[in-house]
């Protein structure tokens, strides 16, 4: 007899793989020590289920439920965030899990894993994200079902497919309402995490872009409006550092850049209401748009010179004096916005006394030989511009450009300069803004991304944290800013090409696809893939109410709520008569052969004769029992019952006619049998 206060035996295994697998999504949030307390109750609960432990004592669950409260006290300074609320829903899921014991906690844990898989999308909306999802909820659908199922350890497969119909019968439903429902903001507002730090830092000294050099993930993608620059030209702006202290680079504090907001519609772009940067813009302008990955930095990136900006999402951008562009909020999810940049311009033709002493500053006693030799070379040259061309003849002809450049002491340019003359973007931007600075030219170092990997299948570019790049800015009397880029003169490669083309062997992973883009198969389908994230992203996250209201007012000519509620009622109607036709078929009786139609006349035949077959007597069994008594109808009946067995059993052509001709002859030698 079946307890129905217990959760069936059979269903425990199916329960422990779908919780472990809801939180699964979500464990790189979660601090390492629940991991850990996710790992070993786990193994109590499969070793409770292999009946080796007990359930744990009251004592013993006290002591783990403390541990857990006081691991969330430690790991994380405020409770009303993300984080902690999600450690805080998987800690009561795993201490439900260690105690569960009746089939009313199994039904709680199952739909305490709803929530969980949910909880994932809170950090994470990417395609990849999705597929994740439906994979848990299917197999938790499946739990579900087994519990109530005493033999589903019998037929996994079948419930398997069972709770696969179940989620299939949900997307035309859920794909109404995704087109239909109104869209409306968040319920609540919950902080988001304060995660690791991604793509350029906020600082920058030698090594530093060697670790993200090594980074494979996307940092943007860009889709230009018309033809796109050339790909030396794909030099995206987001810091500027004016400080150096002698090893470390670093911005300006923001208050000392910043103009005023810029307030630009977050739904609509509209025109600059004024020039708050002197700027020049020569020639065409480039318009194009970016999606950036979260970074949980408040700096965006662009071209230069941005002029129109604007961003659908709840954030507002400005544009600092030094032409870059931030965000009044980390960037945390992503985001897209539409910026239109000219590519020819002059900026800061009149650069105040304030700004060119900050831009000249450099750390007394620091790389000595470099100043010395700066001072030299510049009295030497007629110009400024040709002192710079004669410091880019140097890095031409006696530099190497590589990822893993030896180590550096306390002057870093002097030795980089004069000794190693090994390194990258980093060293080389920083000792060529050294070495102006100390011939008196005012000069910054600009950090961001340098060019993109085209993909032709969407039309757009993808920006990897491996293309982070520093190059300089130097001003000259008559010209303002001017951009140069030393590594261009020493790897003039790693401008024209990715560094992914060029090194995809040390930038990616053995686990990423761009390690192997060699092969073309392999290539095409992480193109592939980028292109199907960035169709989801463009087609499915960004369809909002403008969107929405658009789409539905070209199917319905006009949007009333008369038509509104025709189109809802309509809509559900037909998928709810859609799915009960379907049920139906499913469950209808299937068709009878033949075959068996044949046989059944020939057990109706021996019934009014008083032969009844068996439940499970063989068909052969059956004929012999009735020849034992009746022999003189062996030949029809056993040859009709081998005609039976041959046709159903063996997939041996069936005769109807045949078989019409032996019932005929068997039922005339049962009547003379029978008198």
């Amino acid at each position: 007899m079946i307890n129905r206060y217990l959760p069936p035996r059979n269903s425990l295994l199916w329960l422990i793989s779908a919780l472990s697998l809801s939180i699964l999504p979500i464990i790189d949030e979660l601090p390492i020590w629940l991991v850990i307390v996710w790992l070993g109750v786990v193994i109590w609960r499969v070793q409770i289920f292999r009946g080796y432990w007990q359930l744990p004592s009251s004592l013993n669950k006290t002591v783990i439920a403390v541990v857990c409260m006081a691991g969330l006290y430690q790991s994380f300074d405020r409770f009303l965030a993300l984080d902690p609320m999600a450690a805080l829903l998987c800690c009561a899921l795993l201490l439900k899990l260690l105690e569960m014991q009746s089939r009313r906690d199994a039904v709680m844990l199952i739909y305490l894993s709803y929530f969980v898989i949910a909880l994932q999308f809170l950090f994470s909306q990417v395609l990849s994200a999705l597929l994740i999802g439906l994979v848990c909820f299917w197999i938790v659908t499946t739990a579900l079902l087994v519990l109530n199922q005493p033999q589903g350890h019998s037929f996994p497969r079948r419930s398997l497919r069972l709770s696969g119909r179940i989620l299939l019968h949900s997307f035309p439903l859920m794909i109404l309402l995704f087109l239909i429902f109104p869209r409306i903001g968040s319920l609540w507002s919950m902080p988001l995490h304060n995660g690791g730090v991604t793509g350029v830092s906020d600082s920058m000294s030698p090594g530093d872009f060697s670790s993200l050099s090594r980074s494979g993930g996307v940092a943007f993608r860009v889709k230009f409006d018309g033809d796109a620059p050339k790909p030396e030209e794909l030099y995206w702006r987001g810091l500027t550092f004016s400080q150096f202290d002698g090893r470390r680079w670093e911005p300006l504090p923001i208050n000392e850049l910043s103009n005023s907001w810029l307030q630009r519609g977050s739904k609509k772009s509209s025109e600059n209401q004024s020039e708050l940067t002197s700027g020049e813009a020569l020639g065409r302008d480039f318009s194009y748009r970016i999606i950036f990955e979260p970074s949980q930095q408040h700096w965006l990136y662009s071209l230069m010179l941005p002029s129109n900006f604007n961003t659908a999402a709840d954030i507002k951008i400005k544009k600092l004096n030094d032409h870059r562009l931030v965000s009044n909020k980390p960037v945390r999810q992503r985001i897209d916005y539409q910026v239109d940049s000219h590519l020819n311009y002059k900026i800061g033709l009149d650069i105040t006394a304030s700004q060119q002493q900050v831009d000249l500053r450099l750390p007394a006693d620091s790389n000595p030989k470099s100043v010395a030799i700066a001072k030299q070379w510049r009295s030497e040259a007629g110009s400024d511009e040709v002192y710079i061309q004669r410091l880019l003849s140097l890095y031409n002809s006696e530099f190497e450009y590589t990822l893993e450049p030896p180590t550096l002491g306390t002057h870093t340019v002097d030795e980089f300069l004069w000794q190693t003359k090994q390194g990258f973007c980093g060293h080389f931007a920083s000792s060529f803004v050294v070495m102006m600075r100390a011939a008196g030219i005012p000069a910054r170092v600009v950090v961001g991304y340098q060019g993109g990997e085209y993909n032709k299948l969407e039309d757009y570019y993808v920006v990897h944290q491996y293309a982070a790049h520093a190059w300089a800015e130097v001003w000259l009397q008559g010209r303002g800013w001017v951009r140069y880029d030393p590594t261009a003169a020493v790897a003039p490669e790693r401008v024209l090409q990715s560094l992914g083309d060029l090194a995809s062997n040390f930038v990616d992973s053995p686990f990423s696809l761009g390690r192997y883009r060699q092969f073309a198969l392999i290539n095409s389908l992480r193109m592939q893939w980028d292109a199907l994230n960035y169709r989801w992203h463009t087609s499915v996250m960004e369809f909002d109410n403008d969107q929405q209201s658009l789409l539905l007012s070209d199917w319905l000519n006009g949007i009333t709520a008369l038509k509104m509620a025709i189109v809802v009622l309509s809509a559900g109607g037909s998928v709810f008569i859609l799915m009960t036709l379907h049920l139906l078929w499913r469950g209808r009786p299937k068709p009878v052969s033949d075959t068996l139609k044949a046989y059944a006349r020939l057990e109706r035949l021996l019934k009014s004769k008083g032969f009844i077959r068996q439940q499970g007597e063989p068909p052969g069994d059956f004929a012999r029992r009735v020849v034992n008594k009746y022999p003189s109808v062996e030949i029809p009946l056993m040859q009709a019952t081998r005609m039976f067995e041959q046709a159903q059993y063996e997939s041996k052509e069936f005769s109807t006619r045949q078989m019409k001709q032996q019932l005929r002859l068997l039922k005339l030698l049962l009547h003379k049998s029978t008198g």
